[in-house]
């Protein structure tokens, strides 16, 4: 079931994941294998595990109001069913943004629904997803198209509220629509948000689609444009091919889906629906081909973008021709291209962009587990060589040898002591670290700002508070940057002193990407801060709507803040890790040599039979370290079969 390009591009991604995971499964069986599985190795092998399972490919789709969204969902996903299974017929349009996907944790069906009276609250939207108790489920019969369809009909709910009500639940007051029931009042959405799970073959594989309806949701919720509209893979902003782009499509683009170009692995591309408008038998095919160019080359002018990402479609007419087994009707739609460019666009793009984090840290924990068995066959090797110098009386040899076993021991234990107050000073400054965006820090700022938004009653005083919250993110970064430089210079200073106490080769630590960071979050602000003006330019008036907004923004950076918390803890362990391996790979082989020395003195045990042990021991490292450095060959060479600038090339030269 579904389009042939979406099954092999879901399938195929579903194949690398696995491959992926399977590496990573024999990978932590040879760390348990050489006694080198900690708890906290063990733990980043599952989190990545985790990863994998848990990652969808998404598509959403953006645009005002009847321009055919949710038809191209059908037409695309759902021709297989014989009908429409979202509403999209004139009159019954998703009223609210609707997530499709199938729930691998639960592994169950349900249509989710979110009151829109949820907007009332300071609460995010990401927050209501583990918070059941506020959503209304509405049972989901998936044997029956019919009965699904019937169902998916509650998204298209409105209620009756008067304008006031309307503008305290952040709708936009120029967008709002007189009830036809009650001329006193307004119609608005029923519920804030959708969420349909069902085991389509697509869904199941990982894909995820995202509709979102017109200006009016768009601009009271600001999640969509932060959260759900950045993660896609691909975003498809819909425009009618018959209109143009008009002022509010216009609107939509530059406010909450231009800034997405600048986005890494996620592919954009404006589909032109409804060309069948634009169809003339009488005027000849190539005068309706020159027509759809004509409107093609105006669209990409008013959205500053490639022609080349300018896709035609007739929705309509390629469900009709699927849903007829018309060939030639879904060939004359060209919904194929379509379908060929986000197949390979979600692919791509994911692919890379989960890849990236997946090879960085499978790569940082096969090299130091790599480092620690180096370690231990040179030990190893150092032993054989006392062993084969034994000759002459044995006896006195065997005890000066134990002698300077125990020296040894101590010394190291000396040695070991004296990394203690480096391995302090190190935990210390990276609790100031984490002071340094610390949630308490957080919220002082937060309250401040949004006691200086209540004081505010002009435009420019809530732009001057929201920039004096900007101002104060980025002076929190730059002291984080300054701590973060002391902490990696301590790090390096650790590794120096450890290589040089106790004689062993370390791979450098992994220093902290503070600039990196600082970039990252300076995203979200610019985002941020521009999403804000164009609100306050056209909202000026409607103080809960800016709540929201900032509301929203303030949950963006708290999030990145609070993930950027998680990585410091984990650099902490991660820098001190492979010292402790080596310390203790160390202090056991130096334990065990030792008890081997003094069997050698007190039993029958012969210096030939312990040399062979060693030689065993020593092969068996070597082929570890083999099988070590096969598991990370075989990551990258897991790596994705098309990187994203691929993925751009393959749609700059589809036509």
């Amino acid at each position: 079931m579904g389009p042939k390009q979406f099954v092999d591009s879901v399938g195929e991604f579903g194949r690398w994941k696995e491959s992926i995971a399977k590496e990573l499964k024999g990978f932590r069986l040879w760390l348990r294998r050489n006694q080198l599985c900690t708890e906290e190795n063990d733990s980043r092998v599952s989190h990545m595990l985790e990863s994998l399972k848990a990652e969808y490919l998404t598509i959403a789709f953006a645009g005002e109001f009847s321009r055919g969204k949710t038809e191209l969902i059908n037409a695309i996903f759902f021709a297989d069913y014989g009908q429409r299974i979202l509403p999209s017929q004139a009159g019954r349009t998703t009223m609210c943004p609707t997530e499709l996907l199938f729930d691998q944790s639960s592994q169950t069906s349900y249509l989710r629904l979110l009151p829109i009276e949820t907007r009332l609250q300071d609460v995010a939207l990401s927050d209501y997803r583990d918070m059941k108790s506020h959503w209304v489920d509405i049972p989901l019969l998936t044997h029956s198209p019919q009965e699904m369809a019937q169902a998916m009909q509650s998204i298209t709910q409105t209620k009756s509220v008067s304008r006031v009500d309307a503008i305290a639940l952040g709708f936009d007051a120029a967008t709002l629509e007189e009830s036809e029931e009650a001329p006193d009042k307004v119609e608005i959405p029923a519920w804030r948000h959708a969420i349909v799970s069902f085991p389509h073959p697509l869904l199941k594989q990982g894909l995820r689609i995202i509709d979102t309806p017109g200006l009016n949701a768009l601009g009271s919720e600001p999640e969509l444009t932060f959260n759900l509209l950045p993660q896609a893979q691909s975003v498809v902003f819909v425009l009618a091919a018959d209109a143009g782009v008009t002022a509010s499509d216009l609107q939509i683009w530059e406010e909450h889906i231009e800034q997405l170009k600048t986005r890494p692995n996620l592919g954009l591309y404006a589909v032109l629906n409804k060309i069948d408008a634009l169809w003339d038998d009488l005027a000849g095919r190539k005068k309706t081909e020159k027509a759809i160019n004509r409107v093609i080359r105006q669209t990409a002018r008013h959205l500053k973008i490639n022609e080349t990402d300018v896709i035609s479609v007739s929705a309509q007419k390629a469900l009709l021709g699927k849903v007829k087994d018309d060939k030639a009707l879904v060939l004359k739609s060209q919904i194929d291209e379509l379908e060929n460019v986000l197949s390979e666009t979600i692919l791509g793009n994911k692919e890379s962009l989960l890849w990236d984090g997946i090879l960085e840290q499978s790569t940082h924990l096969i090299e130091d587990s790599k480092q620690v068995l180096r370690s231990r066959k040179e030990q190893l090797e150092s032993q054989r060589g006392e062993l084969e110098q034994l000759q002459g009386n044995q006896e006195t040899e065997l005890r000066e040898l134990l002698d300077k076993s125990r020296d040894t021991q101590e010394e190291f234990k000396k040695r070991h002591l004296t990394l203690k107050p480096s391995q302090r000073l190190l935990e210390r400054q990276t609790e100031i670290l984490l002071n340094t965006v610390s949630r308490k820090t957080m919220d002082e700022m937060i309250q401040a700002t949004l006691q200086d938004l209540v004081n505010s009653r002009t435009t420019v005083g809530m732009m001057r508070t929201l920039k004096r919250f900007f101002r104060s993110i980025e002076g929190m970064m730059n002291e984080f940057c300054r701590e973060a430089e002391l902490s990696n210079k301590m790090a390096e200073s650790m590794y120096i002193k450890f290589q040089r106490d106790f004689g062993i080769e370390l791979l450098s630590p992994r220093l902290i990407q503070a600039k990196k960071t600082r970039r990252e979050l300076q995203h979200v602000l610019d985002n941020a801060s521009q999403l804000n003006h164009n609100l306050i330019l056209t909202l000026s008036e409607q103080s809960v709507a800016v709540k929201r907004f900032f509301t929203t923004t303030v949950h963006q950076v708290s999030q990145f803040l609070k993930q950027v918390r998680k990585e410091l803890r984990q650099w902490s362990i991660d820098v001190m890790n492979p010292l402790a391996h080596q310390v203790n790979s160390q202090k056991e082989l130096m334990e065990n040599h030792h008890e081997e020395l003094l069997s050698l003195q007190h039993t029958d045990a012969t210096i030939e039979g312990r040399l062979k042990a060693l030689n065993i021991l020593i092969l068996e490292l070597d082929t570890e370290l083999v099988n070590a450095e096969d598991s990370l060959k075989t990551l990258r060479q897991s790596a994705p079969s098309k990187s994203s600038e691929n993925v751009v090339e393959f749609a700059r030269v589809r036509r």
